[in-house]
């Protein structure tokens, strides 16, 4: 089972849901997911991660990865719907000021210039 599916690819902004758990077992399957949905767009990312259960070093660090990346672009990464004892981990180590992170898909759009589709 893959751990990124595409919710929406319309617009400036590319969709995702995140699920499971993301380590160092995983995280290639995660990187490749995700630069399977990103296929030639130099869009921001959001990630809908209410369904991600835990995030390891590995994981935090394909994260950091696809924000530089997207970075390059002058693009962004956007997280939203994090657990709260991931989204405390994220402000423990000081990601929240590397990644921005949304309470919702609706909050996270409206940053990236999107509205959600219905």
């Amino acid at each position: 089972m893959s751990m990124i599916e595409v919710v929406e690819t319309k617009g400036p902004v590319l969709l995702l849901r995140a699920c499971g758990r993301l380590n160092r077992l995983n995280v290639d399957e995660f990187e490749a997911d995700v630069k399977k949905a990103m296929a030639r767009r130099t869009t921001d990312v959001v990630i809908e991660a209410s369904n991600l259960t835990y995030v390891s070093s590995a994981g935090l660090r394909a994260l950091f990865m696809l924000s530089r990346t997207l970075g390059k672009f002058d693009r962004h990464l956007r997280l939203c719907g994090l657990q709260p004892y991931i989204r405390e981990v994220f402000e423990v180590i000081g990601f929240d000021r590397v990644i921005q992170i949304y309470p919702d898909v609706p909050s996270a759009l409206s940053a990236s210039g999107s509205q959600p589709q219905n």
